[in-house]
């Protein structure tokens, strides 16, 4: 595709059955309308993104083509009945992973500079026997990287994670200092290279696993024994870092600006509050990979797919972080001023 406002913005399909394909198409009607070009390149059915044209009453016609900066890469082949289904199935499991995987590949080509990736359903990949339990494990394979680091980013928030898909007692039961201090540290590239935050400016809080950070060992030791030693790490590396902080306590100081990242221990520790301040303009970025990829924080939702009623705030704030991140990009590998990639 040829480039008609400048950098490409790959966004996949997700899962069919879901509200993606609707938000999608969505936010793209709303870039259009703003004064916001962005060229954009979806990658899935484009029997599937006429059927949701149709549901909301839009005409595709009039997003797709040069002029418009949209265009439609058909990747993958599906009966548009199963969007109807409007529940976990392998047909719909196949599909959104063809779709990623497709997507990766043009972003490690250069074939478009980021990477959208709308939201799927793991149950829908499990039984379409794809071993992987959400994006994030995808890309860290099929990227080469060594870790990769799921960061939401929304109102005063950015939160990253140390353990993500995993169940809650898995999660206490593998964590340890080494994974605490990686993730500490690749937040602090992330601040660096993606939100302008030089290292030594850095504010990062740490959670505490346990309620009221243990309570000197009454409550739990994992904030002696296996956090505390990944601060003390990371501050020999000359990050900015404090912690072990509740939960309670750390998510407000983070939302009156406090601190410019927190690292949690574990998925709902930091989706909540995220979800509670940003539901309807959250984003997923992860860090450690060498493509920009971001994601809208909602699911599938079955519930209300097909309705037209789905609201596509995070799908156009995870397209609008994209944008900024490949400009901020293009911008200092050309030795330009950047601005930092607020959200």
């Amino acid at each position: 595709m040829d480039k008609k406002h400048g950098q490409i913005i790959g966004i996949t399909m997700g899962d069919p059955c879901g509200i993606v394909p609707e938000v999608a198409l969505k936010a793209l009607a709303s870039l259009a309308k703003s004064s916001e070009p962005i060229d954009i390149t979806l990658i899935g059915s484009k029997e599937v993104f006429g059927e949701s044209a149709r549901v909301i009453g839009m005409p595709l016609g009039g997003l797709e083509g040069r002029d418009a900066g949209v265009r439609i890469l058909d990747t993958c082949k599906l009966d548009v009945s199963v969007m109807r289904k409007r529940t976990p199935n392998p047909e719909a499991g196949r599909a959104s992973v063809e779709c990623i995987l497709r997507g990766i590949e043009m972003a490690l080509s250069g074939e478009i500079d980021a990477l959208v990736t709308a939201p799927i359903s793991k149950e829908a990949v499990r039984m379409a026997g794809h071993p992987y339990p959400g994006h994030t494990e995808m890309l860290k394979e099929r990227t080469g990287s060594k870790k990769a680091v799921m960061m939401m980013v929304g109102k005063n928030l950015r939160v990253s994670f140390v353990t993500i898909h995993v169940p809650l007692r898995q999660a206490v039961e593998r964590m340890n200092t080494e994974d605490i201090f990686s993730t500490i540290t690749i937040t602090a590239g992330g601040l660096e290279r993606f939100f302008a935050i030089p290292r030594p400016q850095q504010r990062i809080g740490v959670c505490a696993l346990n309620p009221h950070s243990g309570e000197g060992g009454l409550m739990g030791t994992e904030e002696t024994e296996l956090i505390l030693p990944a601060i003390e790490l990371a501050k020999r590396e000359g990050i900015r870092c404090s912690g072990p902080v509740a939960s309670d306590v750390i998510f407000h100081r983070a939302a009156e600006g406090k601190l410019d990242a927190v690292v949690c221990l574990y998925h709902d520790q930091g989706a909540i509050p995220i979800k509670l301040l940003a539901f309807d303009s959250g984003v997923n970025l992860t860090l450690g990979l060498p493509i920009i990829r971001t994601s809208p924080t909602h699911g599938t939702a079955f519930d209300i797919a097909g309705r037209g009623v789905a609201s596509p705030g995070s799908m156009l704030e995870a397209i609008r972080l994209a944008n900024r991140l490949t400009r901020a990009s293009t911008a200092s590998k050309r030795g330009e001023k950047t601005l930092t990639a607020s959200l």
